[in-house]
């Protein structure tokens, strides 16, 4: 059964719905629509990693997570889009239930952080954060095979840091460090990645290489997003993390 992510945004400068929800209320407000609308996990994020996003530190991504987390009363899982280790660390300590590596568990302090937790780990592969458009593999890289030989370095590195691999969910980062054409094949070989064994999660929602099959700006590109996660649901795609949770659940999950 695939489960849908819901995507809490509380940066100013999101791709799509930076603003809407960086005030603790709204973002409480947001949460409890996320729930209701018939999200598993709602996955809050407090840094924006678009392209040319200015890069916090963790304190001041702290304090903009905490008020947030102190306003709402969690009724299912809290994940917490986060590359620094203090920050999953109160986080943590605060209630978030599992951890979303945008940096791909990179950073020894992280891992360190998260083999003295048991949550689950969702580590993304990415070539640069925030995402830079000039940074991408080349022409010769085959997407699949590359993402797969990711898998298993980084599968080994966690558990030699005491992190189980059964903690981890896998994440091929469409967008990052990838063209639209790239993130398109591995949203065409999602089959290949599932059978290869782990938890999957998907990411595609509203991104930029939808461009290649709609003209739609970010917040209009829900449709296509949709058409892109029914394949996934039939690849046996575990998460998929989604901005329209409700159109999603009408027909996928039910």
């Amino acid at each position: 059964m695939t489960k849908l992510v819901g995507i809490l945004n509380i940066t100013p400068d999101s791709f799509s719905d930076g603003g809407k929800f960086a005030a603790a209320e709204a973002a409480a407000t947001q949460y409890a629509a996320l729930v209701a609308a018939g999200a598993e996990i709602v996955d809050i994020g407090a840094e924006s990693t678009r392209p040319g996003a200015t890069p916090l530190g963790a304190d001041e991504e702290w304090a903009r997570l905490r008020p947030v987390l102190d306003a709402i009363t969690p009724s299912i899982p809290i994940s917490i889009d986060t590359r620094h280790a203090t920050v999953v660390a109160r986080a943590l300590a605060a209630g978030a239930a599992i951890i979303n590596d945008v940096s791909g568990l990179s950073d020894p302090a992280m891992r360190t952080v998260l083999a003295q937790s048991h949550c689950p780990v969702i580590v993304m592969h990415s070539l640069s954060i925030p995402a830079d458009p000039a940074i991408v593999w080349g022409e010769d890289i085959d997407p699949i095979s590359e993402i797969l030989r990711w898998k298993t370095t980084i599968t080994a590195q966690a558990a030699a840091d005491g992190i189980a691999p059964a903690r981890l969910i896998y994440d091929p980062g469409l967008g990052f460090g990838k063209t639209a054409a790239q993130s398109w094949a591995l949203v065409e070989g999602a089959t290949e990645l599932v059978t290869s064994g782990g938890q999957w999660l998907y990411g595609h929602s509203r991104k930029s290489f939808l461009k290649l099959v709609t003209d739609a700006p970010p917040e209009d590109r829900d449709a296509a997003t949709f058409l892109i996660s029914r394949q996934l649901t039939g690849a046996g795609v575990q998460y998929l993390r989604v901005h329209n949770v409700a159109l999603h659940a009408e027909d996928l999950c039910m």
